[in-house]
């Protein structure tokens, strides 16, 4: 498996591997593309089914996880069956600067997801004209979350989480709609029980330069996943793997008819939707001139080295916004806490006693 960061070159190389495990046609016959650095956008083409899907990853660079996922997946040796009446064609990594810089932007500073009319972007022109010439029956957004995620009232984190966009400003539940929500809850139902924390419903507010909603409105069925966190699964290992079963759930769920619009709407909208309640470290009951205060921590993911480094940040106290935390430490119930948290001009904070420091993955 690749690591949580990777330099594109090691993507590439674990591409070239994957490609020889599954089909005869070379690396460079499946470069659909070139970034705004001029590195290679791949396209891996495979199944011969009647039901055309259509999956693109890692749009944002920072998101990695379903990359990842979709890697491992080729892997698998049911693959054959698991395509039998699919034709999959995969995107698996969109945003190749991104990726090799860690930033959720391209080179330019652009958000892909959110230029799906504009188009402004050569990486956004890849992806419409794939869209545009396969002609998909089903679209696979892939990203990955920031640990912010979490139930309403805080109590547990959302470690997966699922969207079946809007189409347009009213939201209709179109046939389109009625297919992504059937596919998401397939997943649900197989999966709630082997997540640690929520499987999240994402809000469903429409906007036409995502491109999602674009797909949507075009009247392609559309999933949009999203690999989350929880606990101290900081290298995103153990959401990996519940991404491949995932995938592997909506890819055999597209052929499966349901004629019951109700229950299926019903279902969907049962999906708990989700709240940004969470912190990577919360700490209560800290001493200050102001009085008791909670400290809301939050890591700063940044690369150096090739090496992805987690930094701690002070990003508020007292915000009544964040109800939980990866990590609560109530310092009245701390008994080796030797008063030695520092914050820095940058707000880096630190703490040796509470094991608050820079970490690598």
């Amino acid at each position: 498996m690749l690591s949580r960061y990777y330099t594109y070159s090691q993507f590439e190389d674990h591409l070239r591997s994957l490609i020889k495990t599954f089909t005869p046609v070379p690396l460079h016959e499946m470069e659909i593309g070139k970034s705004v650095l001029n590195k290679s956008i791949y396209g891996i083409r495979i199944g011969e089914g009647k039901t055309k899907v259509l999956a693109w990853s890692q749009m944002h660079g920072n998101e990695s996880t379903t990359t990842r996922a979709i890697c491992d997946l080729l892997e698998l040796e049911n693959m054959d069956s698991l395509l039998k009446d699919i034709e999959l064609y995969i995107i698996p990594v969109l945003n190749p600067d991104g990726a090799e810089n860690w930033t959720r932007v391209n080179v330019n500073n652009i958000d892909l997801n959110r230029d799906s009319i504009s188009l402004s972007q050569p990486e956004s022109l890849v992806l419409h004209r794939i869209f545009e010439e396969f002609q998909p029956d089903y679209c696979f957004n892939l990203h990955g979350q920031r640990t912010i995620y979490g139930s309403q009232d805080g109590s547990v984190p959302a470690q997966i989480s699922f969207l079946a966009p809007a189409g347009d400003l009213n939201k209709e539940v179109t046939d389109a709609r009625l297919r992504s929500m059937n596919v998401i809850n397939e997943m649900y139902q197989y999966l709630k029980n082997d997540v640690s924390g929520i499987i999240g419903r994402y809000n469903d507010d429409f906007n036409i330069n995502c491109v999602g909603d674009f797909m949507m409105s075009k009247e392609v069925p559309t999933v949009l996943f999203e690999a989350g966190h929880a606990g101290d699964d900081y290298s995103r290992n153990e959401v990996t793997e519940i991404m491949i079963k995932a995938i592997r759930i909506a890819l055999k769920s597209v052929n499966i008819e349901k004629s019951d619009k109700e229950l299926i709407l019903s279902n969907y909208l049962k999906i708990p939707q989700m709240s940004t309640c969470y912190t990577d470290i919360l700490i209560k009951n800290y001493s200050s001139a102001a009085g008791k205060q909670s400290l809301c921590i939050q890591y700063h993911e940044q690369i150096e080295d090739e090496v992805l480094y987690f930094v701690p940040i002070l990003v508020g106290v007292n915000r009544s916004d964040v109800l939980n935390g990866h990590r609560v430490v109530d310092l009245n119930k701390v008994a080796n806490f030797k008063n030695d948290i520092v914050i820095d001009s940058n707000l880096q904070i630190s703490s040796t006693s509470l094991n608050i420091k820079i970490f690598a993955n």
